[in-house]
Formats: C-alpha cells, sequence, structure tokens
C-alpha cells in the first residue's frame, strides 16, 4: 500500500515541477521589487525641477533687463578708442556676462545626469512594458483555473 501512495498522482509536485523553470525569473522579479524604494526617492528628487524652473524664469527676465546694457556695451566698443577710461566699464561689463555664462553652464552641466537618466528610464519603461501585458494575462490564466477547480468542486459534491 505505501508502494501505491509513492506511484499515485501528486498535483502539488507535478505543478511545482511544472513551475520550476520559472523560480530563477521570479527570483529576478523579486529582486524588482526591492528597487521600488530607491525609484522612489528618485521620485522625490525630482521635485527639484519646479524651483529650477521658477529659477529660469526669473533669469530671462533678467536677461530681458540686461539687454540694453549689452546695446549700450556695443555703442561703448565704438567709442573706446577715444575714450580710454571707458575700458575698465567695458571690461566689467564684460566680466557680468562671463560670470552669468559661467554660472548659467554649469547648472546646465549640473542637469545632464538627470537627462541621461531621463532617457535611460524611458528605455527602462519600454523594456518593462511586456510586465503589464504578462501580468493581466497569467491573472487571466489563474482566474480560469480557479472557476475549473470551482466547476469541478460542484460536480463533485452534487
Amino acid at each position: 500500500m505505501s508502494n501505491n501512495n509513492e506511484t499515485s498522482f501528486q498535483p502539488g509536485v507535478a505543478v511545482s515541477a511544472v513551475f520550476e523553470e520559472v523560480k530563477p525569473l521570479q527570483e529576478q522579479l523579486t529582486r524588482i521589487a526591492l528597487i521600488l524604494e530607491p525609484m522612489q526617492q528618485l521620485s522625490e528628487l525630482a521635485n527639484v525641477f519646479q524651483p529650477l524652473r521658477e529659477f529660469e524664469g526669473k533669469i530671462k527676465e533678467l536677461a530681458k533687463l540686461l539687454e540694453p546694457m549689452r546695446n549700450f556695451q556695443d555703442q561703448l566698443r565704438r567709442v573706446l578708442q577715444q575714450f580710454g577710461p571707458l575700458q575698465a566699464l567695458d571690461h566689467e561689463l564684460d566680466q557680468l556676462s562671463m560670470a552669468f555664462h559661467e554660472g548659467l553652464s554649469q547648472l546646465a552641466a549640473a542637469l545632464e545626469p538627470a537627462a541621461s537618466l531621463q532617457d535611460r528610464l524611458a528605455h527602462l519603461a519600454g523594456a518593462f512594458e511586456p510586465a503589464k501585458t504578462l501580468r493581466h494575462e497569467f491573472s487571466a490564466l489563474a482566474q480560469s483555473f480557479e472557476r475549473s477547480s470551482g466547476a469541478e468542486g460542484l460536480a463533485q459534491s452534487a
């Protein structure tokens, strides 16, 4: 009789054997879940962009206000030969422009990793697109097996 138990069909073992080949994949999916917290931290870091957008607006306004200064400097350069002492003013205006240029260039360079991350996230989002479809399909398959089990249970109890 114990020999008969050993050779009898064991549904749990059979199903486990079917799913054995996807165990390494399930482990990788579990590792994906561990990445969600750092992704949340990245999401919180993205709050930096609104203040930067506001700063950009202020700098644009300042650039508009400084446009007459640039025109003045262009006109000043035409007469510098005649009025040597004005060269110091021209030099200071150049320094002001260069300081804004350097500050804005550094800010743009600081944004490079965020822009690169956005490109990588877009690529990553595309790579993970099948997850939604597969989740839906596996859920539907799970439901189909659930209905089958329920129908068999009803047939056996009748």
